[in-house]
């Protein structure tokens, strides 16, 4: 595959997560609540999973490995219940940038879970990036929605053990079938919270559930997964991680132009912050690469 057809795949699969919070919002002004929204969305991300599961050649799966992937995947639905619940109280712009916390997260995490001490140029990241995220969030204005910011950040937290147990997770299986056991387990995360009678009703049907249920089921589980499995191993690490900022650009984009929300320039001057952070570590391993070549 050429490579700018491989970036053209990652940039699409990122833009499709970036997507995700206006629909979220548009849902929720047509009088849907987060059950509807949530299971909707892995109920029938999950059917369409399943169709192409059934159409692609029969892996055999013990039930140790399927159990292990369901269990990685119940922080997929655990990211998906919190950064919904943020979205009832904050703005979709603020929204993603809490979520976007993962970044540093997962830094934390890895540093504890392998007992070494991060590289000072992921701690200056993670600076950037928190005040990148104090003053694109409001967090130093006279009012915070306390609430939100802790469900946001709680997504971004579950976001990030989620790429970490996943990206080390059945690795040797099509990433078709992989997702789907994936998916599985956030599903059923989801259908402990919100349990099908409360989503799955005539009148959420009625009402056109499904114009966001499919959407959001195809952008968050469907496209990214695929398009990332496709794309990303014609391109190196640091190329995919640039690539994959592009859904807090494009949420920020679409809730500034779709959804008319109104960012101070303060506001802006956080976003920069954090995307120079997210930049740093990738400028800084694109750069080794160059070397040692």
């Amino acid at each position: 595959m050429i490579r700018s057809k491989a970036t053209l795949l990652v940039l699409i699969g990122a833009v499709s997560y970036g997507v995700l919070s206006t629909i979220v919002k548009f849902a929720y002004a047509a009088g849907f609540n987060p059950a509807a929204v949530s299971g909707g969305q892995f109920f029938f991300g999950w059917l369409l999973l399943l169709l192409l599961t059934l159409s692609t050649r029969n892996f055999k799966l013990s039930p140790a490995l399927a159990f292990r992937l369901m269990l990685v995947g119940t922080s997929s639905g655990a990211t998906g219940y919190l950064y919904y619940q943020s979205l009832q109280t904050v703005s979709a712009s603020v929204a993603i940038i809490l979520l976007f916390q993962f970044t540093w997260i997962g830094v934390l995490i890895e540093s504890l879970l392998s007992r070494r001490r991060p590289e000072r140029i992921h701690l200056v990241a993670a600076l950037f990036l928190i005040m990148g995220a104090l003053l694109a969030s409001q967090a130093l204005a006279s009012y915070i929605d306390v609430r939100g910011t802790l469900f946001g950040l709680g997504a971004a937290l579950s976001f990030s053990i989620f790429l970490r147990a996943s990206g080390k997770a059945a690795n040797h299986l099509p990433v078709i079938q992989k997702s789907f056991y994936l998916m599985t387990g956030g599903l059923l995360f989801v259908m402990a919270m919100y349990p099908p009678a409360t989503f799955l009703t005539a009148e959420n049907f009625s009402n056109g559930l499904l114009l966001y249920a499919i959407p959001l089921g195809l952008f968050a589980l469907i496209l990214p997964p695929l398009l990332f499995a496709a794309g990303a191993p014609h391109l190196s690490p640091a190329s995919v991680s640039l690539l994959g900022a592009a859904e807090l650009p494009t949420a920020i984009v679409c809730s500034v132009l779709i959804l008319q929300e109104v960012l101070t320039p303060l506001q802006w001057f956080g976003i920069l912050l954090i995307l120079f952070g997210i930049y740093l570590p990738i400028h800084r391993a694109s750069t080794k690469t160059a070397a040692s070549t």
